[in-house]
């Protein structure tokens, strides 16, 4: 395993374990904000806040997880051979 693939793995990780927990702590403010003021009154409750302050971790979690895809995706890059003549 190289090195950018062992990161890319860390990256997938660490983003799914962030987008998890925000974007559940996040549902769940919202599904309690929901029921207590029911739909209608939802515009006027701190729905959109609770959505700006959880959302942006979820979207960077979300982030790290297609990072590391990238990263564990990419080819490896060919170590081309160094010419000994190069340095005469």
């Amino acid at each position: 395993m190289t090195v950018a693939r062992f990161f890319g793995v860390l990256l997938i990780a660490g983003g799914a374990l962030i987008m998890v927990l925000c974007g559940l702590c996040t549902l769940v403010i919202i599904g309690a904000s929901l029921v207590e003021t029911g739909p209608r009154d939802a515009g006027l409750s701190g729905i959109p806040l609770v959505l700006l302050i959880g959302g942006v971790p979820t979207a960077f979690g979300a982030l790290m997880i297609w990072g590391g895809i990238v990263l564990v995706r990419a080819k490896p890059s060919s170590q081309s051979q160094v010419d000994p003549q190069t340095f005469d």
